[in-house]
């Protein structure tokens, strides 16, 4: 994909405007209940529906249209060099960061979890080494919610399965490639704006039959489809979300083939805009006012039987409810393809532009996703008893949490990987021999020193900009 510098400005943007959603949206999981009762720190008095409908609405697009953009990439990148060296830059990109996550922080959603389900703190090494047990006893195929208490530490990727899911369908993508002859640009005859509407809106539509009948199937099997799979002990994936995430990711694969964004015209984001309206106004309202207010109940029965480990019967669910959530697996995708397609119509109309701010984003859109998590958790557990409105503290920790771990990438993670990876296994080692006091507090400091350096860098860069308006960012 190019453009003046080798790739599509509004990709990144667009890329950039999703990741930072992905803070937002784990922010907001703190009031999200009883929809989300299993988060690790829950604040029921400020749980309200329009927090639940709000994360319901942002898993509509959020996953899907990452993983459309980085399919954008892959072809691009392996015009630069060998499928080899291809992947090593990729398991490095991806793989590494996971790696390093899950051994420095991955416990510390359940260090949290447990500490407000039990009246005594659980002692970290104990968390430490139950996590990781739980690990080694994985099985090959594992279906989460095998467990029947919720205070019981049980391994999962958490947000960085994303990129372990990526990592493996690049792989594929790379091996299948290698097996292939591509055509040259030459040969590609780029289809007309009407062409690719119809394919697009026929694309939307096969899908949205196709995991709508997927969902059904999976009710009649007694199959959730909200349930983790975990396989070979290093790919995660939702066993209902997967049906849109590996479609968008092909997708994306053809659109890059067929020269959509580099040669063809899309269409306008109005029209976009509107086809997107009406499916997706429509699932978030059937949720707001029809599933979420009947399965609250539901949700509190499960909460209740994961926490004591007993099996109380669940609530009936009524029948306009589930004839509504069929209605809503049928909306889903349809809504995801044509809320992508606005996205990518409305930023390469107005955020086309090369621009300091969106390389400097673009180079740490990664290490942000990986940061951000237990920097969210950590403050909503700071600002649990604070008196403010949910609100104001959703948009405080996205507004500290991402400039704070756009700095820590740009200071240390993104020019020293080596030095960054031996300072967070450093405090990680001192937080299992003193506890996990000096791990939360040690977090809460490099959170709140990260913020006020972006602070104090971004302020000296608007100096500097005013003085001489051809300064760059770095």
């Amino acid at each position: 994909m190019e453009n003046n510098a080798n790739r599509l400005v509004y990709l990144d943007n667009i890329r950039n405007f999703l990741v930072y959603n992905v803070v937002f949206h784990h922010a907001s999981l703190f009031f999200v209940y009883p929809f989300m009762f299993w988060w690790a720190v829950v604040d029921r008095e400020g749980a309200s529906r329009i927090y639940e409908t709000c994360a319901v609405s942002m898993y509509v697009y959020m996953m899907p249209c990452l993983l459309f953009i980085a399919a954008l990439f892959i072809f691009p990148s392996l015009k630069k060099t060998s499928p080899r060296e291809y992947l090593g830059k990729r398991f490095l990109r991806l793989c590494v960061p996971v790696i390093v996550f899950m051994f420095c922080a991955g416990d510390v959603y359940f260090q949290l979890l447990l500490q407000r389900l039990n009246s005594a703190a659980p002692v970290y090494r104990e968390t430490f080494l139950d996590f990781w047990r739980a690990f080694a006893h994985l099985p090959w195929i594992y279906l989460s919610g095998a467990e029947r208490k919720l205070n019981a530490v049980m391994f999962n990727y958490q947000h960085v399965w994303f990129l372990t899911l990526l990592f493996f369908l690049t792989v594929i993508v790379v091996v299948l490639s290698r097996l292939g002859r591509s055509k040259s640009a030459d040969e590609i005859k780029v289809a007309g704006r009407r062409t690719i509407i119809k394919k697009t809106i026929l694309f939307a539509v096969l899908l949205s039959i196709v995991y709508a009948a997927v969902l059904v199937y999976y009710v009649t099997r007694g199959v959730s489809f909200s349930q983790w799979v975990i396989a070979g002990k290093t790919l995660q994936f939702l066993t209902g979300q997967i049906w849109v995430l590996v479609p968008l990711f092909l997708f994306g694969l053809y659109v890059w083939k067929q020269e959509w964004l580099t040669r063809g015209d899309i269409g306008s984001w109005k029209m976009w805009g509107v086809l997107a309206f009406v499916p997706f106004a429509a699932y978030v309202l059937l949720h707001h006012f029809i599933i979420l207010p009947d399965i609250e109940t539901v949700y509190k029965v499960v909460e209740h039987n994961f926490l004591s480990g007993e099996t109380a019967a669940l609530p009936v669910v009524k029948d306009s409810v589930k004839l509504t959530a069929l209605g809503t697996w049928f909306l889903l995708p349809m809504a995801c393809v044509f809320l992508l397609m606005f996205f990518l119509s409305f930023a390469r109309k107005f955020f086309n532009r090369p621009s300091a701010a969106t390389a400097f984003c673009s180079r740490h859109s990664i290490n942000v996703y990986v940061l951000h998590y237990v920097a969210v958790l950590v403050l909503q557990d700071l600002l649990m008893h604070v008196p403010v409105w949910p609100i104001v503290k959703i948009l405080l920790m996205t507004v500290i949490i991402i400039p704070a771990c756009l700095w820590l990438s740009y200071r240390l993670v993104y020019p020293y990987p080596k030095i960054a990876i031996a300072f967070f296994v450093a405090l990680k080692l001192i937080a299992l021999a003193v506890g996990f006091t000096f791990f939360y507090y040690a977090i809460l400091t490099l959170v709140f020193v990260s913020f006020a350096g972006a602070v104090y860098e971004y302020s000296r860069f608007l100096v500097s900009r005013k003085a001489s308006p051809e300064v760059a960012w770095d």
